[in-house]
């Protein structure tokens, strides 16, 4: 039975994607996990719900207090913001590219002494440099998670006020969140090859451009956001009511929607399945989960 703690040196690292990506690592080997939230913080609150979602894995779906986590299952993965006082066998410390500085990660790595390091949101081929500044600084093993942009993408409920929009459709898609934002193009017709290239999307188009929307729809945005004002025929909300896609409407112009948008990115919570399937994806194939056992 071991007991991993996933910590941080900053709020905001990257603790929870982490976290659940090592759970998930270590039930696919056939062991069974515990994966608990420790901490009363209201981000804590959150992070614990989005944790109970991973599947096969135990968790208590809430914030636990230290002595309270049950020890039931061959690993334990226990996330927080402080690392004091927390027994433990193994610890990983999460430290987000381009975040904290120097001084602030070899005073965790002294104090820590981690078994794992993962620099988290490393940009593209940016990898090697990002590992060597944490091992120049102590770091024994390293790994690097690479930038996501449907990690760093704000969820339909978060653009919904950011845009002033009112929103309808499949409420269940709410707390999810697109890979990508994808402006309407000058017509229906050059849309087709278009909307195909980018398959996990929230799409944005003038209100009065129903051939666009209904060109979008037929392949599955995750929400489709109409400026300008309501949209010239009814049969867009009406699809958006009985189909799977949220719908966001707002007066703003397409380009103040846009920048709207676009000053969520990258602050964005870990929140929904998507989320959480790409952070399982992405730390399996990035984080050696091996040097934790």
């Amino acid at each position: 039975m071991s007991r991993i703690l996933v910590t941080s040196t900053l709020s905001g690292d990257g603790k929870s994607v982490v976290a659940a990506g090592i759970a998930s690592a270590l039930r696919s080997s056939g062991s069974t996990v515990r994966l608990e939230r420790i901490d009363d913080s209201e981000s804590a609150v959150a992070d614990a719900a989005q944790l109970s979602q991973l599947n096969g894995v135990r968790s208590s779906g809430r914030p636990v207090a230290a002595s309270d986590i049950e020890f039931d299952t061959d690993h334990t993965v226990i996330e927080a913001d402080a690392a004091e006082r927390i027994d433990r066998d193994r610890t990983v410390l999460v430290v987000r590219h381009g975040e904290a500085d120097d001084d602030t990660v070899a005073r965790a790595l002294e104090s820590l002494a981690p078994d794992l390091v993962v620099v988290n949101a490393v940009p593209q081929q940016g990898d090697q440099a990002a590992v060597a500044r944490i091992s120049g600084l102590g770091g024994s093993v390293v790994c690097a998670l690479p930038q996501d942009r449907h990690l760093a993408a704000p969820t339909v409920k978060d653009i919904a006020p950011a845009i002033d929009g009112a929103l309808s459709g499949d409420e269940a898609l709410f707390k999810e969140a697109s890979r990508d934002l994808v402006i309407g193009p000058v017509s229906a017709h050059e849309g087709m090859d278009y909307f195909r290239k980018y398959p996990d999307k929230t799409l944005i188009t003038r209100h009065d451009r129903i051939d666009i929307a209904l060109g979008a729809l037929d392949y599955e945005p995750l929400c489709l956001i109409l400026a300008g004002g309501e949209p010239t025929l009814p049969y867009v909300a009406q699809r958006a009511e009985r189909e799977s896609f949220a719908l966001i409407t707002t007066a703003m112009t397409t380009l103040e929607a846009v920048e709207a948008v676009g000053e969520l990115y990258g602050r964005a919570a870990f929140v929904g399945q998507r989320k959480l399937d790409t952070a399982i994806e992405l730390v399996g194939s990035a984080v050696a989960v091996d040097s934790l056992l």
